[in-house]
């Protein structure tokens, strides 16, 4: 009898024990997210480094230091460069931004020419590097006339001083700078071949409404050459034409005769000369 209660004790066991297992909630699936319209996913892609094509100027030939800079010392070449690493703003591209420019040190042939390799005309160290050792840089002022030289010229060129005279006749020793006499005038040919450092465009007034145009031109001289052009230039007219020389020429004096050269020095002496005394003899 005992026996009986237990087998059906574990029927009843096992019967609570299906029915619990048959009547267990299922677990609900978690929801797959759908991607909404105009939603997107944030991917992080790396970046290809932007590059652009450029023009730089190139050294065609070795270039020593203090060397004025011509179309004959560089020419232009495209190269890429990384457009976020201000390469771009390194290098010259434009022949404005090079010609007539003076090279601060060496530079080798087929090296990019950097805007910090040069010096432009109108920059200190221009004056510095630039002028010889020995001459110095002359203001020269340009009459309007002489306007065109402005237009034609750039620095580096080379021109000639010439004085505008007379001799006054064949019975006069006098000097004119320049006479009324026109068949009498003559140029003469006083400093040649002297190199532009600069030129200066400047307006100045002329009048209460009026501006003219007001140019400079600064010249690499000698100390000998400038005493006599300063000396000339305080009663006489002097011209200035563009040179007949293909190369600078170091004595610019030299058409001169040497007194011409030594003009206006003088040994003589102005205020120490020895009294004469006249001494009155009778009998």
């Amino acid at each position: 009898m005992k026996e009986k209660k237990i087998i059906i004790l574990y029927i009843l066991m096992l019967v609570v024990g299906l029915a619990l297992l048959f009547t267990k909630s299922t677990p609900e699936p978690t929801p797959v997210p759908v991607a909404e319209p105009g939603d997107y996913m944030q991917v992080q892609v790396r970046e290809e480094p932007k590059r652009e094509s450029i023009t730089i100027a190139v050294a065609k030939h070795d270039i020593s230091k203090t060397k004025i800079l011509t179309k004959d010392d560089y020419y232009f070449k495209s190269i890429e460069v990384d457009t976020l690493a201000n390469e771009k703003s390194k290098y010259i591209s434009d022949a404005i931004a090079i010609d007539s420019y003076v090279a601060k040190n060496h530079i080798a042939k087929d090296t990019f020419i950097e805007n910090s390799f040069v010096a432009s005309p109108n920059s200190d160290d221009y004056r510095l590097l630039a002028v010889k050792e020995g001459n110095y840089m002359f203001p020269f002022k340009l009459e309007q006339i002489d306007s065109y030289l402005v237009r034609n010229l750039k620095v580096g060129d080379l021109v000639d001083l010439y004085i505008f005279y007379s001799d006054g006749g064949s019975n006069s020793n006098k000097l004119v700078s320049p006479s009324d006499d026109f068949v009498k005038n003559s140029i003469k040919p006083i400093i040649v071949g002297k190199k532009i450092l600069y030129i200066d465009q400047d307006d100045e007034d002329s009048s209460g409404f009026q501006k003219r145009s007001v140019n400079q031109i600064q010249l690499e001289l000698s100390n000998q050459e400038i005493k006599l052009l300063r000396t000339l230039m305080t009663n006489s007219t002097i011209m200035i034409y563009p040179s007949t020389f293909k190369n600078n020429v170091e004595d610019g004096l030299h058409l001169l005769n040497d007194k011409e050269k030594d003009w206006p020095l003088t040994d003589k002496a102005i205020f120490s000369k020895n009294r004469q005394i006249n001494l009155l003899k009778g009998n």
